[in-house]
């Protein structure tokens, strides 16, 4: 009897022997240390290829895509594994993948993969992702579900779910110690590095794990026939077909609004980590609260504070500038996790018995990767605007105003449903009211739309002429009738780019100018005949609407050649070009790409100027203040520069602009008349300016703080 009792013990956990070689904190550092990784590569990896597509939040949004894929990969993977193989066959197999991908190790992918302006961006990326990152993150994402797995072999009640919540803490570490750590103290040749060497201790680690499986027995009924695992089975409450759908549903509504919101944030304030690892680390926090502190989770206090957060977006545009910034990045963190909380707390809610853990995993993390698809490859395709925004908003609203009404616990999740199906009209015009507001509200006449990796542009027209929109900033305007050559917007000819332009024409009869970042073609008004502008731009929308909606470019008098690619990658392949002016005007909505603003960039902006060409950069920003990192770059690189600041003239259609023009020291041209009111930096400004190199350059340094 005795024997028989040992013998059915032996079924349900590790033996002794395993349990004292094999002890709980292995299987925790392998969950953290994994988590810890999973998270660390995805700013690393983004860091490194950012440059090469022209630093649009599209690369982050796509990264995040590629690895919300591979962790539901992981995780099918994981729930695979269990189900079908026993315990040693699991061993043998894992630990030959983690050879095989410390093999294919570094990550950092090689100057052959920089793209040529011709590709698609998008398939680019991802297939570059795949290469580099690909195995070692399949690896890495099996993590959490799998140990869980495994240590359900010793103990399978609900206490393995803590190591979920321990996965998400490493997790959150790894975020928050990139831009505050990582980033500044390494440069991105060594982030891949170090990563690289902590992913093979992470092999050492796991492995002793999975050889810790070959003393395991295995488990009656470990292997269920296939049959079985397509029945649902009636005595698990847990497992029917709804509460399934809930496990994708929920993910992936919290999945949509973490990318909407970090690109939109991204979009309208600067690419930096900070604003990358913001977002996702309230996502991971609230997978933490939801699996290791249920009982902070209180759905009416949550939904009540998202509600208020989300009627705070339609006053942003009455604030002051240094306020709107501040609100609104407060107001769309608190929406996001509120909507996290809701999501993730009904999820862990609905959590099944440990022995189904691993298809839990695996259908969550379907569900975020069904979010990424959403964000990063349907809407592009579907919609001409940023659409999604308002409608994941929308959602959010019938979402969060449900749980308020039909949650009857300010302190515990105590639902009564019946309301719900009470108040489906309500709900309805909850999430239509704002939207049909929106479609119906009063606004310029739009003329054109497109949509792409490199975001939303519009052409609008007003009673004074048309418009070119990228996220919120304009990107040109050209006036209606007999004054449609006319320079406007950042480029009127007492702007420092139009007074530059103006000077060097008198002097020099033939100008090779080119101008980086083409927008509405404004510039082009400025050439003449025996003007040659080149002009460099990496988004083909932008070209295609220069040439149709705008005549700037057909009405120029000056040859146009227009080259399509990143404007450093182009400059570095013109090794035979000389400019006698150079524009640099690389907007991507109110965020500058970085890798233009760096020490190797400006060697390469010298290289391509003549004797006594200029170098002109548009520095213009709402969030950033770029011109003591100019004027610092300026100096290293030997070159002279000064800030001319121009005021806007309604009537001329001209805004107020701010450009830096560089020089040689010696350049006849800053004893011209045109350019007495442009200022020297000061010795402070020089000596507390950050400067940028390929390696390191932190956006945070630059941000405007009021």
């Amino acid at each position: 009897m005795t024997t028989q009792s040992t013998k059915s013990a032996s079924r349900n956990c590790l033996p002794s022997a395993t349990s004292s070689t094999i002890s709980l904190s292995w299987f925790a550092a392998t969950t953290l240390l994994g988590a810890f990784l999973v998270f660390q590569v995805q700013p690393v990896i983004s860091k490194c290829v950012l440059p090469w597509f022209g630093g649009t939040p599209a690369v982050w949004t796509t990264c995040m895509l590629f690895f919300q894929v591979l962790l539901f990969a992981g995780y099918l993977y994981a729930h695979l594994l269990r189900t079908f193989f026993r315990p040693l066959f699991q061993g043998c197999i894992h630990l030959l993948l983690l050879g095989i991908a410390a093999i294919s190790l570094p990550i950092e992918p090689s100057n052959a993969w920089k793209p040529t302006g011709t590709e698609s961006p998008t398939i680019h990326l991802l297939w570059m992702l795949s290469v580099h990152v690909g195995l070692p993150y399949f690896v890495l994402s099996s993590t959490g579900p799998l140990v869980q797995a495994w240590l359900s072999y010793r103990d399978n009640s609900d206490r393995v779910y803590r190591l979920y919540a321990l996965s998400n803490a490493g997790s959150l570490a790894a975020l928050l110690s990139y831009p505050f750590l990582v980033d500044p103290l390494l440069s991105v040749s060594n982030q891949s590095v170090v990563w690289s060497l902590m992913f093979c201790l992470f092999v050492l680690v796991q492995g002793v794990v999975a050889i810790g499986l070959f003393r395991v027995p295995n488990p009656a009924g470990n292997l269920p026939s296939t049959i079985s695992l397509l029945k649902n089975t009636s005595e698990d409450k847990t497992g029917g077909w709804k509460v399934k759908c809930c496990w994708m549903a929920l993910p992936a509504l919290a999945s949509t609004m973490l990318l909407v919101v970090t690109n939109h944030i991204c979009q309208n304030v600067a690419v930096i980590p900070f604003l990358w690892v913001l977002p996702l680390s309230l996502y991971l926090l609230s997978f933490i609260i939801s699996f290791d502190s249920p009982a902070w989770y209180k759905p009416k206090w949550t939904a009540t504070i998202t509600l208020v957060a989300i009627c705070f977006i339609p006053l942003l545009n009455v604030l002051p500038g240094y306020l709107q910034l501040i609100t609104e990045v407060s107001s769309y963190m608190v929406i996001l996790l509120g909507v996290c909380m809701l999501c993730h707390g009904e999820v862990a809610r609905l959590k099944p018995a440990s022995s189904k853990l691993t298809q839990f995993y695996m259908l969550m993390s379907g569900g975020g990767a069904v979010g990424g698809f959403i964000v990063a490859i349907l809407c592009p395709l579907l919609l001409t605007t940023n659409f999604e925004l308002p409608l994941s908003l929308a959602i959010v609203t019938g979402l969060a105003f449900v749980i308020f009404f039909t949650c009857r616990s300010w302190n515990r999740p105590d639902y009564d449903w019946s309301i719900a199906h009470r108040l489906k009209y309500a709900t309805l015009t909850v999430i239509a009211a704002p939207l049909l507001a929106m479609s119906f509200a009063s606004h310029d006449e739009s003329i054109a739309s497109e949509r792409n990796f490199f975001g939303v542009l519009q052409v609008l027209k007003d009673e004074r002429g048309l418009r070119l929109i990228h996220g919120s900033t304009i990107h040109g305007m050209q006036l209606l009738g007999s004054r449609n050559t006319e320079p406007t917007t950042y480029y009127g000819e007492q702007s420092g780019v139009g007074l530059v332009l103006q000077a060097t024409q008198r002097t020099n009869e033939n100008l090779n100018i080119g101008v980086v970042g083409l927008g509405c073609g404004v510039l082009a008004t400025y050439g003449r005949e025996t003007d040659h502008m080149q002009m460099i731009e990496i988004n083909p929308a932008v070209i295609n609407i220069a040439n149709t909606h705008f005549s700037f470019l057909r009405d120029s008098h000056a040859k146009i050649t227009t080259h399509m690619g990143d404007g450093r990658l182009i400059l570095e392949r013109m090794q035979n070009e000389e400019f006698d002016v150079l524009v640099l005007d690389a907007f991507s909505s109110d965020a500058i790409p970085a890798h233009l603003l760096t020490r190797e960039a400006f060697r390469l902006y010298k290289n391509r100027l003549s004797n006594n060409g200029v170098l002109a950069v548009h520095l213009s920003n709402n969030h950033l203040d770029l011109v003591p990192l100019v004027h610092r770059l300026s100096q290293d690189a030997k070159l002279s520069s000064r800030v001319m600041r121009s005021q806007g003239n309604e009537q001329l259609g001209t805004h107020a602009a701010t450009w830096a023009l560089i020089m040689r020291p010696n350049h006849p041209l800053w004893k011209a008349a045109e350019l007495e009111q442009a200022t020297p930096p000061q010795k402070m400004e020089l000596d507390s300016a950050p400067l940028w190199t390929d390696q390191r350059h932190n956006l945070v340094s630059v941000l405007k703080l009021w």
